[in-house]
């Protein structure tokens, strides 16, 4: 007798991790240590924080009452930020590599990158977790960046596959351009967030609530590109990935376009 084996669809995958990244309720959590009953990090941390009547942490500049996401992740949440951030890399690099596994695109130089890129920047989260903002200032910022610039360029790298695939195949494929066009998107709005979020940061201190903000803004962008791997591993979108023949002689058809 056979044994069938039932596994859910790919696109489950980044969906679970987006909502265990944003978060879809306003949740009591931590409050009686059960961790488990709701991993929607981001806004369990920022309700939590709200309901405990908004309190300033010591790493708070004068004149902020806004905290960083590492203000609230250092403390009593801390637990939650971690088990948030690794459950969200597990996840998504699953959804990652399901996604590598159903391509057939000829250019394995940006798969291969984008996959390390992901991975590098999926320890840097965990890492940026772990290493607090109170005990590990220096390295807590250094593994913040690492996060930052390994999703970003594996987006990047991304977005390279389908433009050597050829804009003018991905155009007649709405899943394709559906990816590209968030996958960019969430390029372009997170570069300039980073930006204005560095300048806010080093300047004076009552800016600071706007840097806070802006941080918040980041982190929830990061949705998009988990999102966009939701795009990715939908079954329309993966027929078009499965077949490297097929995307042969998609190369030579669109080398023949004026």
């Amino acid at each position: 007798m056979q044994h069938i084996i039932l596994s859910p669809p790919s696109w489950v995958f980044p969906t679970v991790a987006a909502s265990t990244w944003l978060g879809e309720d306003h949740p009591t959590v931590a409050l009686d240590n059960d961790l488990t009953k709701d991993l929607a990090m981001l806004l369990a941390m920022l309700g939590h924080w709200t309901m405990i009547g908004e309190p300033r942490y010591g790493l708070m500049k004068p004149g902020q009452n806004i905290p960083f996401i590492s203000d609230i992740g250092a403390q009593e949440l801390k637990p939650l930020f971690m088990i948030g951030c690794i459950t969200t890399v597990l996840l998504l690099n699953l959804s990652f590599y399901q996604f590598v596994q159903n391509k057939g695109y000829i250019n394995k130089t940006c798969t291969h990158g984008s996959f390390l890129f992901t991975v590098l920047g999926s320890i840097g989260l965990v890492m940026l977790s772990v290493l607090d903002n109170i005990d590990h200032h220096f390295m807590h910022d250094v593994c913040v960046t690492v996060f930052i610039v390994g999703y970003l360029v594996s987006a990047a790298l991304m977005c390279l596959d389908y433009i050597y695939l050829g804009i003018a195949h991905a155009l007649r494929e709405p899943m394709l351009m559906t990816s590209f066009v968030i996958k960019a998107s969430f390029i372009v709005v997170e570069l300039a967030l980073i930006i204005v979020f560095r300048i806010t940061e080093h300047t004076h201190y009552n800016q600071n609530n706007m840097a806070a903000t802006l941080e918040w803004v980041i982190a929830f962008v990061f949705t998009g590109y988990i999102l966009s791997l939701i795009v990715d591993l939908m079954p329309a979108a993966q027929r078009n990935l499965q077949n490297p023949k097929g995307y042969q002689r998609i190369e030579m058809s669109t080398a023949l376009l004026p």
